[in-house]
């Protein structure tokens, strides 16, 4: 299994030098593009005359899928809408690493597809790993075919700690007001009860929630297995509750996952994953239900700068 075959490369550079060109294009190659994402699982287009976040949302808008807005999702990401349709990846400080995950897996509205346009490369770093889960469920069933039974048969839960206000020291600083559409704690309160959620408020009116139990196993179309959850960003990168010292990932039964099961979850995807170097103006589409994606540090004088679309 080659950790590298999974993401097809379309470089279009002869007559696509508009956008009304390239819109064109998505419409006649729309059914390719979508059975290379079926077999690989992600999509790099080069050489597209996409400059800016109004070009990139006719791009995505060529593909005439629905669009998740980023205020009416449950993202814990802070992000700045630039479009409806488009907004920042994560406006998290520049040395914060962001996990591998599935967007919006640790809640019960997530995306199908994710399309990621790099403005502006970092000049070092600010890769975006590219992990199979599907490779990662088949590896773990080897390693450890009780810890995924365990998986399958309890799923996870998930505890986080929502700020009052928006954090943006940390990728996952979205505040509770935010988050779930509100203004008020006793709207808060009932948006959380809506969704099957518990909490408790912590000091200075910041909210501890807890998820009802997702399923960290997903079947796909093809009959394969992927390991689709939030476990092993939310047990590297999120911030714990000091409060209570729940974990930010558990299975759904309430029993801890334990610290060497996270490790091995960790160094097999490690092992798999593809660290994506991004240049100016890329577009990478990948199937969410499928590839895990982060972020890694970055750092010097030029701005990183990639923009996000959500689709169903």
């Amino acid at each position: 299994m080659n950790k590298k075959d999974f993401l097809k490369e379309i470089q279009e550079d002869t007559e696509l030098i508009t956008m009304s060109s390239a819109v064109k294009w998505i419409h006649e190659n729309k059914v390719s593009i979508e059975t290379q994402l079926d077999e690989c699982g992600a999509v790099l287009f080069r050489h597209l005359p996409v400059k800016s976040a109004e070009d990139f949302d006719l791009f995505v808008s060529a593909f005439k899928y629905d669009t998740f807005t980023y205020e009416e999702s449950l993202s814990n990401a802070v992000r700045i809408n630039k479009t409806n349709k488009v907004f920042t990846a994560n406006e998290a400080p520049s040395e914060i690493e962001i996990f591998l995950h599935h967007e919006m897996a640790q809640t019960p509205m997530y995306p199908k597809n994710i399309f990621f346009f790099c403005k502006s490369a970092s000049q070092y770093g600010g890769e975006t790993p590219l992990c199979r889960s599907d490779y990662l469920y088949s590896e773990l069933l080897k390693e450890d075919a009780n810890l995924i039974s365990k998986f399958e048969k309890n799923g996870v839960i998930y505890n986080s700690v929502m700020s009052n206000g928006d954090e943006l020291f940390s990728g996952q600083g979205r505040s509770w007001q935010k988050t779930l559409g509100v203004s008020f704690k006793e709207e808060a309160e009932l948006k959380l009860k809506e969704l099957g959620y518990s909490w408790h408020w912590l000091e200075d009116d910041n909210l501890s929630v807890t998820t009802k139990t997702l399923k960290a196993i997903k079947e796909l179309k093809n009959g394969n297995k992927s390991f689709f959850n939030q476990v092993l960003a939310a047990s590297l990168g999120w911030k714990k509750n000091t409060d209570n010292d729940i974990s930010p990932v558990r299975f759904g039964n309430g029993e801890e996952i334990c610290h060497s099961s996270l490790q091995m979850i960790s160094s097999l995807a490690e092992l798999l994953t593809l660290q994506r170097n991004w240049k100016d103006q890329d577009i990478l589409l990948i199937d969410n239900y499928r590839v895990m994606h982060g972020r890694k540090p970055f750092s010097g004088e030029k701005n990183r700068e990639v923009l996000v679309s959500l689709t169903a």
